[in-house]
């Protein structure tokens, strides 16, 4: 039997006899249901088994004491609600908290506070604080049934099981949720995560486990904010004729929303206002899945042949889930051809049918389309759908026929090459099998600091959660933006994959020099970045601190440090090696920004002050090495990840380039053309190594 106890959070008490469970009808009557043994509650008609147990293998890890994991098998003979069935009310003391919120149907965002009952609905993680114990509660989506988190007006939280659907007498093996308790916050949601995979055992895999497509490891462009629902062949081409001219590398490039055939689109004004344009949008349905007639005179394969001509590599194409925002015209050719695997949902909309077959059929359809376009990828948008399905099948049941589908032909045609969009729900989340990349915040706003501080929030939030298992893309921005440079910082950590959205004209090579090798090759962090420890319980705007964004590198780590105040005060803070999960005894502290450079021990603090929202820093550390370290290409925001390897004597790098290496001697530096020259300043040496020559040897006088 698994124990845990709540207060303080150890070893001591079985969670069952602390949990109130409730079922709510399907006439919306809800009956409580009173323990008669440990994990069974009983009614008239009615029965639930709450089967718990701990994890083995997670909960060996670092920092985490236990983990463990809860299933309900449920009865309701007057059948259950679709939205608020099976109710599980754990007693659990109010404390400080960050809850990772699903604030509408596809983007999650974090919450803070320290009454559990003030939890909004929708909640995806719950991480909580007691003593120096932390609780992290992740509910999971099953084959039938989703759960969620939500504050109780009777005090505390509750989980709310639920299958979108009436009409369901029975939970059977319905997975709950997953908790680990321990003092490494960030452990315990990566213990969660392990266990949830094995848990779930649907082919869910981890970030580690999944394969990052060569085309997502270099720089791209996306359509979307440089032509919006203008989108045509001849802008498209245009933009890659500037990028080629600016010798800016872009390996590939998005074809985003509005190429397709949609009726009324070509009368829309071009001078239209953003907010009318996104209604006509989402208010639209597709005529036909090719390219429009008049914005694409030469078909999509026409499009895709014109900027690879013009040097892009590789090209996607975006469509939505739903064939687009309100699905099929009814009497369209796409929809005529498809009409069997059409399902027509409570609105009147005619969208793909939850069926895996039917599924699998129609986004079959559209990748042969597009792969015959000679389309490399593809971006599938509008993927936390699942309630369109509202009365028609359980939510569990549609989020995996519809994700078995599109994961289906990603692999079948680009060879997982996948860019996952608007599907942050849990239902998404926790489907996936192969694709490795998924967005992780609401849409890029150009121009707008208010969006910036939203968007780095969500993204290095959300890699708590959605991070574990993918890729984070931390979506598209322009590089003349007033929050270009920070942009750029906050892609370089984040460990997924860069593209921008520059209007024509507008693309500023230089912001994109630190984030790249002369080829577009990104220099890479090893993990999808989060916040540091001391971060993830506080709200940055309002508590006066700085707030750092984490990622590992090699045998490194990197911390980019931002400066979010609400009111653009100063703010300050502390950075140490051992919360960047470093161990040893000394290291080295690069700041990009600065050029400051520095050794600390373990423990010790490097103080940092921000001035106001403007200024951002971004550090590289790194363990020390005997005789000297290699931080890396120092022109480059991750400057460790430009290193291949360390042998004895000789490095080999990516691409040559500016090189700091740390040494308390004077140094000598070779290269297969002869002894480079050095500047010394302080500890810090660098030298500029030609971009043909990667072998280094490194003498210490």
């Amino acid at each position: 039997m698994v124990q845990i106890m709540m207060k303080g959070w150890t070893n001591k008490m079985d969670i069952t006899k602390m949990m109130k469970v409730l079922i709510t009808t399907a006439e919306n009557e809800m009956v409580v249901l009173a323990a008669t043994e440990p994990g069974i509650y009983t009614a008239e008609k009615m029965q639930v088994t709450l089967k718990t147990g701990m994890t083995e293998t997670e909960s060996d890890l670092k920092g985490v004491d236990s983990c463990c994991w809860c299933v309900a098998d449920a009865v309701c003979e007057a059948g259950f609600n679709d939205e608020n069935g099976l109710i599980l009310r754990p007693e659990l003391q109010d404390a400080q908290y960050m809850g990772i919120h699903r604030h509408c149907e596809f983007w999650c965002k974090p919450v803070f506070g320290e009454k559990l009952s003030e939890l909004p609905n929708n909640v995806q993680a719950v991480l909580m604080r007691s003593g120096e114990k932390y609780l992290y509660i992740m509910p999971l989506c099953g084959s039938d049934c989703k759960t969620d988190i939500r504050g109780c007006a009777e005090g505390g939280m509750e989980f709310v099981m639920f299958t979108n659907c009436s009409g369901y007498y029975e939970y059977k093996k319905q997975p709950a949720f997953i908790w680990a308790v321990g003092d490494d916050p960030l452990a315990l949601a990566e213990c969660c995560a392990r266990a949830a995979v094995k848990l779930l055992n649907n082919g869910l895999k981890l970030r580690g486990e999944r394969r990052l497509p060569d085309v997502f490891k270099y720089i791209g462009w996306c359509s979307w904010d440089a032509l919006q629902i203008f989108v045509s062949e001849d802008g498209l081409a245009e933009k890659a004729d500037e990028f080629k001219a600016k010798n800016v590398p872009i390996h590939y490039a998005i074809i985003d929303d509005m190429w397709a055939e949609i009726p009324g689109y070509n009368e829309v004004p071009r001078d239209i206002a953003f907010g009318p344009m996104m209604g006509i949008m989402h208010q639209s349905k597709m005529y036909d899945f090719r390219g429009d007639p008049r914005r694409f005179p030469n078909g999509m394969e026409g499009a895709v042949d014109a900027l690879k001509k013009r040097g892009i590599k590789h090209v996607g194409v975006w469509f939505p889930t739903t064939g687009y925002w309100a699905g099929l015209v009814p009497e369209g050719p796409l929809a005529e051809q498809q009409r069997e695997n059409l399902v027509q949902i409570e609105n009147g909309n005619w969208i793909v049918a939850p069926e895996k077959s039917k599924a699998y059929a129609f986004f079959h359809e559209l990748g042969t389309r597009v792969r015959s376009w000679g389309a490399d990828f593809v971006k599938i948008d509008n993927q936390g759908m699942h309630k369109k399905y509202k009365g028609i099948t359980a939510i569990g049941k549609s989020a995996r026929a519809i994700t078995a589908a599109t994961e289906g032909i990603a692999g079948a045609f680009f060879d997982s090459a996948m860019i996952n969009c608007m599907g942050m729900p849990s239902e998404c989340m926790f489907n996936r099998t192969n694709s490795a990349v998924s967005r992780c915040s609401c849409d890029f706003i150009p121009e707008s600091a208010e969006w910036f501080h939203k968007n780095i929030l969500e993204c290095a939030f959300n890699g708590v959660l959605q991070g574990r298992f993918y890729y984070n893309d931390w979506d598209m921005w322009w590089t003349d933006d007033g929050q270009a440079l920070k942009n750029s910082v906050c892609r370089a950590i984040s460990g997924g994959p860069v593209y921008v959205s520059d209007k024509i004209g507008r693309t500023n090579p230089e912001v994109l020099q630190p984030l790249m090798l002369d080829d577009g090759r990104l220099l890479l962090c090893d993990d999808s970045a989060v916040p540091a420890k001391d971060c993830l319980l506080e709200d940055p705007a309002e508590n006066g601190k700085i707030f750092k964004v984490i990622n590992r590198v090699g045998d490194g780590a990197m911390a980019a440090v931002f400066n979010l105040d609400a009111e653009n005060k100063a703010v300050c803070g502390t950075l140490t090696a051992k919360e960047l999960g470093l161990e040893g005894e000394c290291f080295v502290v690069y700041e990009y920004f600065t050029g400051e450079c520095r050794k600390i021990t373990g423990e010790e603090c490097v103080e940092i002050q921000l001035a106001d929202n403007a200024v951002c820093r971004l550090y590289t550390v790194i363990p020390c090495g005997k005789d000297f370290t290699i931080i890396g290409r120092i022109d480059k925001f991750i400057s460790h990840a430009a290193i291949v390897s360390q042998a004895l004597d000789v490095t080999t790098l990516m691409e040559g380039g500016k090189l700091g290496i740390v040494s308390e001697k004077p140094i000598r530096v070779f290269t297969e053309n002869g002894e480079a020259a050095v500047e010394r300043d302080g500890i810090l040496n660098t030298v500029v190594i030609a971009r043909n020559e990667t072998a280094v040897k490194i003498v210490v006088e």
